[in-house]
């Protein structure tokens, strides 16, 4: 088998073709026919040159990549959307509620020094706290720090006590701009003038406030029903220092008297009696108070201490 080459386009053939394949396949693609041989495939090189590109390879892959592409969405979308949007977490706010104070509403017992009218365990009317605002004050006295200092000779009270018809108690004021305005919670049981002199008016319980505008102090004021009184309220005639040892009943009490397991007011409060309740004096401890027994609130019997102004012998 020889080859010839071809004159036109200078390709060589076998000399088995009649004429040249490529030059009749080059007339084909230009007529857009095509040529059919026995021999497929025999197109040559010029044949290889001229084939179409073949467009499924590419649309196949991308087909596969976006089907890729919602397979990961689908298994992970939700992980890669919180990592890469992260929503802000807000802290959690923690409610806080105030705690209350016990307010202990029974007065003291201790007696004090012969000027300051002694402190009694007398539990009289609880009066409620600072209400009104002071004469000339702009501001709600309760809305104030307290800074102020309040004091009777020199000496720092938070609470006191007197009786109906003692004299008035001057009480001063310090840690100001030294102009205070007084006030008391209620002047039916306590008044204050605006010297910071305290009169008794009735038995109870009362709050007196001094503020200077930029501060406040407050000293609460315990007001018996009447130092020079025979007779309480129970009906019972109190002997104070003149007690006998024996039967005697609770008088003078208000809301309730305590009794303390030593004579004095720091001592453990065992029980408090009202006024009517049967006790049995048993000794004087001194100072005004007595070693009683009474029934606790069990039914049992027990011991303790009460100063005389709450005891009338029967």
């Amino acid at each position: 088998m020889a080859m010839k080459q071809c004159p036109v386009c200078g390709e060589k053939y076998s000399d088995t073709y009649k004429k040249c394949p490529f030059c009749e396949e080059e007339e084909a693609l230009q007529s857009g026919g095509q040529i059919r041989r026995g021999n497929a495939g025999r197109g040559g090189r010029r044949a290889a040159r001229s084939r179409q590109p073949n467009l499924l390879s590419p649309i196949l892959v991308v087909l596969i990549l976006i089907m890729a592409g919602l397979l990961v969405y689908l298994l992970f979308g939700d992980k890669i959307a919180d990592r890469l949007f992260p929503e802000e977490q807000t802290p959690p706010v923690e409610d806080v509620t105030p705690e209350t104070p016990d307010t202990d509403t029974a007065l003291p017992e201790e007696g004090d020094d012969v000027t300051m009218p002694e402190d009694g365990e007398l539990a009289g009317e609880t009066g409620g706290e600072e209400t009104g605002t002071p004469a000339g004050e702009p501001a709600d006295p309760s809305t104030l720090p307290e800074t102020l200092t309040i004091a009777y000779l020199g000496s720092p009270r938070t609470e006191f006590t007197m009786s109906v018809g003692d004299e008035p108690i001057p009480l001063t004021a310090s840690g100001g701009n030294g102009t205070y305005t007084w006030s008391s919670s209620d002047d039916g049981i306590a008044s204050v003038d605006a010297d910071g002199h305290v009169t008794a008016v009735s038995q109870g319980r009362a709050t007196l406030t001094v503020t200077d505008g930029t501060g406040r102090g407050t000293c609460v004021v315990l007001v018996r029903g009447g130092s020079t009184a025979g007779t309480s309220s129970s009906g019972g005639t109190s002997s104070g220092g003149s007690l006998s040892a024996g039967a005697a009943k609770v008088v003078n009490a208000g809301n309730g008297v305590r009794v303390r397991s030593q004579p004095n007011t720091s001592s453990e409060i065992l029980a408090t009696l009202v006024n009517g309740d049967t006790v049995r004096i048993l000794q004087s401890a001194g100072n005004s108070w007595y070693q009683i027994s009474y029934v606790d609130a069990g039914g049992q019997s027990a011991t303790g201490y009460m100063m005389g102004d709450y005891l009338s012998n029967t």
